[in-house]
Protein backbone atom coordinates (compact mmCIF):
# COMPACT_ATOMS: atom_id res chain seq x y z
CA UNK A 1 0.00 0.00 0.00
CA UNK A 2 1.12 3.43 -0.97
CA UNK A 3 -0.18 7.01 -0.19
CA UNK A 4 -0.99 8.82 -3.71
CA UNK A 5 -1.80 12.29 -4.60
CA UNK A 6 -5.09 10.66 -5.05
CA UNK A 7 -5.40 10.16 -1.45
CA UNK A 8 -6.91 12.85 1.09
CA UNK A 9 -5.09 14.10 3.82
CA UNK A 10 -8.02 12.97 6.16
CA UNK A 11 -7.42 9.65 4.87
CA UNK A 12 -3.59 9.48 5.56
CA UNK A 13 -3.86 11.09 8.99
CA UNK A 14 -6.85 8.54 10.16
CA UNK A 15 -5.30 5.56 8.66
CA UNK A 16 -3.73 3.39 11.93
CA UNK A 17 -0.51 2.59 9.83
CA UNK A 18 0.65 5.85 10.21
CA UNK A 19 -1.23 7.96 12.52
CA UNK A 20 0.99 7.57 15.81
CA UNK A 21 3.74 8.43 14.27
CA UNK A 22 3.23 10.48 11.28
CA UNK A 23 3.82 13.70 13.21
CA UNK A 24 7.31 13.07 14.48
CA UNK A 25 8.10 13.44 10.72
CA UNK A 26 5.62 15.76 9.47
CA UNK A 27 4.78 18.76 11.90
CA UNK A 28 0.94 19.31 12.52
CA UNK A 29 2.00 22.97 11.76
CA UNK A 30 1.82 22.24 8.34
CA UNK A 31 -2.32 21.00 8.74
CA UNK A 32 -3.80 21.79 11.85
CA UNK A 33 -5.40 24.99 9.97
CA UNK A 34 -6.44 23.34 7.31
CA UNK A 35 -10.26 23.43 7.37
CA UNK A 36 -11.92 19.62 7.24
CA UNK A 37 -14.30 20.22 3.88
CA UNK A 38 -10.59 20.58 2.36
CA UNK A 39 -8.90 17.75 4.18
CA UNK A 40 -11.40 15.41 2.49
CA UNK A 41 -9.74 16.81 -1.12
CA UNK A 42 -7.70 14.74 -2.96
CA UNK A 43 -4.44 15.85 -2.46
CA UNK A 44 -3.96 16.78 -6.03
CA UNK A 45 -6.60 19.31 -5.66
CA UNK A 46 -6.03 20.41 -2.15
CA UNK A 47 -2.64 21.62 -3.02
CA UNK A 48 -4.29 24.21 -5.12
CA UNK A 49 -6.29 25.89 -2.77
CA UNK A 50 -4.62 24.61 0.69
CA UNK A 51 -1.79 27.39 2.34
CA UNK A 52 0.70 27.04 5.20
CA UNK A 53 0.38 29.25 8.01
CA UNK A 54 3.29 31.84 6.61
CA UNK A 55 1.43 31.58 3.51
CA UNK A 56 3.53 28.92 1.14
CA UNK A 57 1.68 25.85 -0.65
CA UNK A 58 0.88 22.86 1.30
CA UNK A 59 3.93 20.14 1.15
CA UNK A 60 1.68 17.55 -0.59
CA UNK A 61 4.95 15.69 -1.45
CA UNK A 62 6.47 15.97 1.44
CA UNK A 63 3.60 14.28 3.44
CA UNK A 64 3.23 11.61 1.21
CA UNK A 65 7.29 10.54 1.80
CA UNK A 66 6.61 11.00 5.35
CA UNK A 67 3.48 8.55 5.70
CA UNK A 68 4.94 6.40 2.61
CA UNK A 69 7.78 5.73 4.80
CA UNK A 70 5.67 4.75 8.09
CA UNK A 71 4.11 2.39 5.27
CA UNK A 72 7.00 0.86 3.93
CA UNK A 73 8.92 0.54 7.48
CA UNK A 74 5.34 -1.19 9.06
CA UNK A 75 5.30 -3.44 6.44
CA UNK A 76 8.67 -4.49 6.25
CA UNK A 77 8.67 -5.22 10.48
CA UNK A 78 11.66 -2.60 10.80
CA UNK A 79 11.87 0.55 12.91
CA UNK A 80 10.30 3.78 12.55
CA UNK A 81 11.65 5.51 15.55
CA UNK A 82 13.85 5.53 18.61
CA UNK A 83 12.88 7.83 21.78
CA UNK A 84 15.57 8.98 23.43
CA UNK A 85 14.30 10.38 26.85
CA UNK A 86 13.43 8.20 29.38
CA UNK A 87 13.08 8.75 33.14
CA UNK A 88 11.65 12.61 32.60
CA UNK A 89 8.91 13.69 35.26
CA UNK A 90 5.19 13.84 33.89
CA UNK A 91 4.90 17.14 32.39
CA UNK A 92 8.21 17.18 30.74
CA UNK A 93 7.95 13.44 29.36
CA UNK A 94 4.70 14.75 27.53
CA UNK A 95 6.97 17.33 26.00
CA UNK A 96 9.48 15.29 25.07
CA UNK A 97 6.84 12.62 23.42
CA UNK A 98 7.72 13.73 19.88
CA UNK A 99 11.66 13.96 20.45
CA UNK A 100 12.51 10.54 18.89
CA UNK A 101 15.67 9.53 16.16
CA UNK A 102 14.41 8.15 12.82
CA UNK A 103 17.12 5.97 11.92
CA UNK A 104 18.29 4.90 8.49
CA UNK A 105 20.82 2.51 9.28
CA UNK A 106 22.33 -0.82 7.78
CA UNK A 107 22.38 -3.46 10.12
CA UNK A 108 25.37 -5.26 9.32
CA UNK A 109 27.94 -2.20 9.19
CA UNK A 110 29.54 -2.32 12.43
CA UNK A 111 32.03 0.89 13.19
CA UNK A 112 30.49 3.24 10.84
CA UNK A 113 30.64 6.75 10.80
CA UNK A 114 27.23 8.94 12.33
CA UNK A 115 25.62 11.50 11.11
CA UNK A 116 22.44 12.94 13.16
CA UNK A 117 20.51 15.37 10.96
CA UNK A 118 18.63 18.34 11.99
CA UNK A 119 16.31 19.81 9.52
CA UNK A 120 15.40 23.54 9.38
CA UNK A 121 12.35 24.94 10.06
CA UNK A 122 12.39 28.62 11.82
CA UNK A 123 12.32 26.79 14.96
CA UNK A 124 8.76 26.62 14.61
CA UNK A 125 8.36 23.33 12.74
CA UNK A 126 11.15 20.43 12.07
CA UNK A 127 11.31 19.72 7.95
CA UNK A 128 11.72 16.18 8.17
CA UNK A 129 10.28 16.00 4.19
CA UNK A 130 12.43 18.58 3.12
CA UNK A 131 15.61 18.18 4.20
CA UNK A 132 15.91 15.25 6.38
CA UNK A 133 14.85 11.92 4.65
CA UNK A 134 16.33 12.60 0.98
CA UNK A 135 19.80 13.46 3.24
CA UNK A 136 19.80 10.67 5.52
CA UNK A 137 19.13 8.44 2.44
CA UNK A 138 22.61 9.69 0.71
CA UNK A 139 24.27 9.50 4.17
CA UNK A 140 23.37 5.80 4.41
CA UNK A 141 24.35 5.41 0.85
CA UNK A 142 27.79 6.63 1.72
CA UNK A 143 28.38 4.64 4.05
CA UNK A 144 27.32 6.24 7.23
CA UNK A 145 24.71 4.84 9.87
CA UNK A 146 22.07 8.21 9.70
CA UNK A 147 19.61 9.51 11.84
CA UNK A 148 17.16 12.42 11.77
CA UNK A 149 16.58 14.17 15.40
CA UNK A 150 12.67 15.58 15.73
CA UNK A 151 13.99 18.12 18.26
CA UNK A 152 11.59 20.80 20.26
CA UNK A 153 10.47 23.74 18.88
CA UNK A 154 8.43 26.53 19.43
CA UNK A 155 6.75 27.15 21.88
CA UNK A 156 9.20 25.26 23.50
CA UNK A 157 12.05 27.85 23.72
CA UNK A 158 16.24 27.47 24.74
CA UNK A 159 17.90 25.23 25.71
CA UNK A 160 15.42 22.56 25.11
CA UNK A 161 16.40 21.69 21.69
CA UNK A 162 19.84 21.93 22.64
CA UNK A 163 18.83 19.23 25.15
CA UNK A 164 17.59 17.28 22.80
CA UNK A 165 20.63 17.43 20.19
CA UNK A 166 23.01 16.43 23.41
CA UNK A 167 20.96 13.75 24.67
CA UNK A 168 21.04 12.78 21.22
CA UNK A 169 24.75 12.50 20.75
CA UNK A 170 25.37 11.14 24.17
CA UNK A 171 22.72 8.03 23.18
CA UNK A 172 24.33 6.99 19.94
CA UNK A 173 27.53 6.92 21.98
CA UNK A 174 25.67 4.97 24.83
CA UNK A 175 24.40 2.42 22.34
CA UNK A 176 27.09 2.70 19.58
CA UNK A 177 27.20 -1.45 19.23
CA UNK A 178 23.46 -1.94 18.96
CA UNK A 179 23.66 0.72 16.22
CA UNK A 180 26.70 -0.44 14.45
CA UNK A 181 28.58 3.15 14.34
CA UNK A 182 31.98 4.49 15.53
CA UNK A 183 31.73 6.47 18.81
CA UNK A 184 34.20 8.89 17.83
CA UNK A 185 33.08 9.85 14.67
CA UNK A 186 30.19 11.12 15.34
CA UNK A 187 28.85 13.89 13.12
CA UNK A 188 26.22 16.68 13.52
CA UNK A 189 24.32 18.33 10.13
CA UNK A 190 22.22 21.07 10.73
CA UNK A 191 20.13 22.62 7.97
CA UNK A 192 19.27 26.39 8.59
CA UNK A 193 17.66 26.98 12.23
CA UNK A 194 18.47 22.98 12.45
CA UNK A 195 22.31 24.99 11.72
CA UNK A 196 22.36 27.71 14.63
CA UNK A 197 21.04 24.21 16.45
CA UNK A 198 24.65 22.13 15.75
CA UNK A 199 26.62 25.25 15.57
CA UNK A 200 25.50 26.60 19.35
CA UNK A 201 25.77 22.35 20.62
CA UNK A 202 29.60 22.35 18.98
CA UNK A 203 30.79 25.04 21.49
CA UNK A 204 27.90 24.81 24.63
CA UNK A 205 27.16 20.63 24.72
CA UNK A 206 29.25 21.17 28.00
CA UNK A 207 26.86 23.55 29.66
CA UNK A 208 23.80 22.03 28.32
CA UNK A 209 22.09 20.37 31.49
CA UNK A 210 20.55 16.65 31.07
CA UNK A 211 18.24 17.24 34.12
CA UNK A 212 17.82 12.74 34.52
CA UNK A 213 22.18 12.71 34.36
CA UNK A 214 21.62 9.29 32.36
CA UNK A 215 24.55 9.80 30.21
CA UNK A 216 26.52 12.61 32.00
CA UNK A 217 29.70 10.25 32.15
CA UNK A 218 29.44 10.16 27.98
CA UNK A 219 30.87 12.84 26.17
CA UNK A 220 28.36 15.44 24.57
CA UNK A 221 31.03 17.21 22.14
CA UNK A 222 30.69 16.08 18.29
CA UNK A 223 33.36 15.34 16.15
CA UNK A 224 32.55 16.99 13.44
CA UNK A 225 29.91 19.65 12.46
CA UNK A 226 27.90 20.47 9.04
CA UNK A 227 26.56 23.71 8.44
CA UNK A 228 24.06 24.24 5.71
CA UNK A 229 22.46 27.45 4.76
CA UNK A 230 22.96 28.07 8.82
CA UNK A 231 21.49 30.80 10.85
CA UNK A 232 24.40 31.88 12.98
CA UNK A 233 23.64 35.26 14.52
CA UNK A 234 21.28 36.80 16.65
CA UNK A 235 22.62 40.06 16.21
CA UNK A 236 23.04 41.21 12.65
CA UNK A 237 21.07 40.25 9.99
CA UNK A 238 19.70 37.43 12.01
CA UNK A 239 16.56 35.23 10.89
CA UNK A 240 14.19 36.98 13.09
CA UNK A 241 11.76 34.26 13.06
CA UNK A 242 14.19 31.86 14.22
CA UNK A 243 15.26 34.47 17.01
CA UNK A 244 11.72 34.84 18.27
CA UNK A 245 10.96 31.18 18.23
CA UNK A 246 13.61 29.87 20.04
CA UNK A 247 14.63 32.93 22.16
CA UNK A 248 11.41 34.84 23.12
CA UNK A 249 9.67 38.54 22.22
CA UNK A 250 11.67 41.15 22.85
CA UNK A 251 15.01 38.97 24.39
CA UNK A 252 17.95 41.84 25.59
CA UNK A 253 21.04 42.20 23.17
CA UNK A 254 23.29 40.13 26.30
CA UNK A 255 21.20 37.09 25.61
CA UNK A 256 21.21 37.40 21.58
CA UNK A 257 25.09 37.32 21.93
CA UNK A 258 25.23 34.40 23.87
CA UNK A 259 23.41 32.13 21.54
CA UNK A 260 25.09 34.22 18.40
CA UNK A 261 26.89 31.07 17.17
CA UNK A 262 29.88 33.39 15.26
CA UNK A 263 30.64 34.62 19.17
CA UNK A 264 30.73 31.13 20.84
CA UNK A 265 33.67 29.68 18.57
CA UNK A 266 37.21 28.46 19.88
CA UNK A 267 40.11 26.95 18.61
CA UNK A 268 38.95 23.55 20.24
CA UNK A 269 36.11 24.11 18.10
CA UNK A 270 35.15 20.43 16.61
CA UNK A 271 36.39 20.37 12.54
CA UNK A 272 33.37 21.94 10.74
CA UNK A 273 32.19 22.17 7.12
CA UNK A 274 29.37 25.52 6.23
CA UNK A 275 28.44 26.04 3.16
CA UNK A 276 25.30 28.61 1.81
CA UNK A 277 24.25 30.00 -1.56
CA UNK A 278 25.20 33.61 -2.60
CA UNK A 279 21.19 34.50 -3.56
CA UNK A 280 19.89 33.16 -0.89
CA UNK A 281 16.65 35.05 0.40
CA UNK A 282 15.51 33.94 3.56
CA UNK A 283 18.95 33.84 5.47
CA UNK A 284 21.34 35.99 4.70
CA UNK A 285 24.75 34.72 3.83
CA UNK A 286 26.27 36.66 6.24
CA UNK A 287 25.81 34.42 8.24
CA UNK A 288 27.42 31.76 7.10
CA UNK A 289 30.41 34.35 6.02
CA UNK A 290 30.38 35.88 9.74
CA UNK A 291 30.75 31.88 11.05
CA UNK A 292 33.64 31.56 9.02
CA UNK A 293 35.50 34.61 9.68
CA UNK A 294 34.97 33.50 13.46
CA UNK A 295 36.58 30.11 13.12
CA UNK A 296 39.65 31.30 11.19
CA UNK A 297 40.22 34.61 13.25
CA UNK A 298 40.21 31.60 16.15
CA UNK A 299 42.62 29.10 14.01
CA UNK A 300 39.48 26.45 14.07
CA UNK A 301 39.52 23.50 11.45
CA UNK A 302 37.05 24.51 9.12
CA UNK A 303 35.44 24.83 5.35
CA UNK A 304 33.36 27.28 4.09
CA UNK A 305 31.49 26.96 0.57
CA UNK A 306 30.00 30.13 -1.04
CA UNK A 307 28.25 28.76 -4.05
CA UNK A 308 26.57 31.70 -6.60
CA UNK A 309 22.87 30.41 -6.43
CA UNK A 310 20.50 27.90 -5.18
CA UNK A 311 18.44 29.83 -2.73
CA UNK A 312 17.22 28.13 0.28
CA UNK A 313 15.95 25.06 1.87
CA UNK A 314 18.00 22.99 -1.17
CA UNK A 315 18.55 20.23 0.95
CA UNK A 316 21.07 18.02 -1.33
CA UNK A 317 20.94 20.95 -3.77
CA UNK A 318 19.99 18.70 -7.09
CA UNK A 319 20.02 20.71 -9.80
CA UNK A 320 21.80 24.18 -8.22
CA UNK A 321 25.52 25.31 -8.22
CA UNK A 322 25.44 23.90 -4.74
CA UNK A 323 25.07 20.10 -6.31
CA UNK A 324 28.86 19.52 -5.40
CA UNK A 325 28.38 20.19 -1.30
CA UNK A 326 28.46 16.72 0.25
CA UNK A 327 31.53 15.70 -2.45
CA UNK A 328 33.66 18.69 -0.95
CA UNK A 329 32.42 17.62 2.88
CA UNK A 330 33.65 14.61 2.85
CA UNK A 331 36.81 15.18 0.72
CA UNK A 332 37.05 17.76 3.51
CA UNK A 333 36.23 15.49 6.82
CA UNK A 334 38.58 12.71 5.27
CA UNK A 335 41.50 15.42 4.82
Amino acid sequence: MEFTMNNTLKEILENERVNKKLHCLFSPVYYENIRPLMRKMKLKHMVRLAKTPWGSPFPAQGLLRCANLLIERREAGELTTIPIWKELDKEEAEEAEAVVLIPFIDKERKGAPCVIICPGGGYTRVACHREGIEVAREMMCRGYQAFLLNYRVYPHLYPKGEQDLVRAIRFVRANYEKLGIDRDNVMIMGFSAGGHLCACVGALYDHIEDTTHRYDHISARPDKICLCYPVISFLEECHEGSLIHHLGDGVPEEKRRTLSAEMLTSKDYPKTFLWACQDDATVPVSNTERMAASLNNKNADFKCEIYPSGGHGIALGEGTSAAGWLDAMEQFMAH
